[in-house]
């Protein structure tokens, strides 16, 4: 039978208050269960984090401390099963939140390589330095197109929610092979395979465009309200924790 830790032993063992306990539990980081009013937490996962050279609380990053994954994925997910159009979640600095939802296959072939990779991040980078508003188009370094949405939360930019991985209807198609043939030699991806991935790739026309244009600050506005609660929800529960600290 599996052994449990309750919250205050926990605390111990990672000298760190109750409130800190919640917000590892509130990320994922940490794995509980709740027993009537009680949370208890496997023993075998609280040794996992506590296992390596030192013993000490886990280094998260800002998107990890300000994005619920797990819910976020969810909500990505399933806008791309109704759009059918790829999505992915970069937060404030450009960093990815969550994994690309149905990544178009040019995409999957740049991602398969270590220069691809590189040339994807950059993207991320200049779009969350450049994303302002909810209806915006980006451009990545292969040539393929995105809308964005900022997406706001406690009054300020924490990320963007992007949709898309098309071409535009009006634009030169040889121009476009051109970019791609350049990033296939600079990736080292054969050129007619990215030719043949070009070929799957959507173009669309102004009136996709504007249905498209729309989508993805829906998509926002729902990952907004979940960060609002969530920060709520955090503020109540440090409440409650100053509050038992005093007893």
């Amino acid at each position: 039978m599996e052994n449990f830790l309750t919250t205050k032993q926990v605390q111990e063992l990672f000298k760190i208050d109750r409130i800190t306990v919640y917000r590892m539990l509130g990320d994922g980081r940490l794995k509980g269960v709740k027993i009537g009013n009680q949370w208890r937490f496997p023993q075998k996962e609280v040794e996992k984090l506590l296992s390596g050279e030192t013993i000490e609380l886990p280094v998260v990053n800002e998107s990890d401390s300000i994005f619920p994954i797990h819910c976020v994925q969810t909500i990505q997910d399933l806008f791309t099963s109704v759009s059918h159009y790829s999505a992915v979640i970069i937060d404030q600095k450009g960093e990815k939140v969550t994994q690309i939802s149905q990544p178009s296959p040019i995409c999957k072939l740049l991602l398969a390589t270590e220069k691809g990779r590189e040339i994807c991040d950059a993207t991320w980078r200049k779009i969350a330095e450049q994303a302002k508003g909810r209806e915006e188009l980006f451009t990545c370094h292969a040539g393929l197109k995105y809308f964005g949405s900022v997406i706001q939360a406690q009054n300020k930019k924490q990320g963007v929610f992007l949709a898309g991985e098309f071409y535009l209807d009006s634009v030169d198609a040889e121009a476009e092979k051109e970019i791609l043939r350049e990033t296939a030699r600079l990736c080292g991806i054969d050129e007619q395979e990215i030719m043949n991935a070009y070929q799957k790739v959507p173009h669309l026309s102004q009136a996709e465009q504007l249905h498209l244009a729309a989508q993805p600050a829906a998509a926002a506005y729902a990952v907004e309200s979940i960060l609002n609660e969530r920060s709520a929800f955090m503020e109540r529960l440090q409440q409650i924790a100053s509050l038992t600290q005093k007893l």
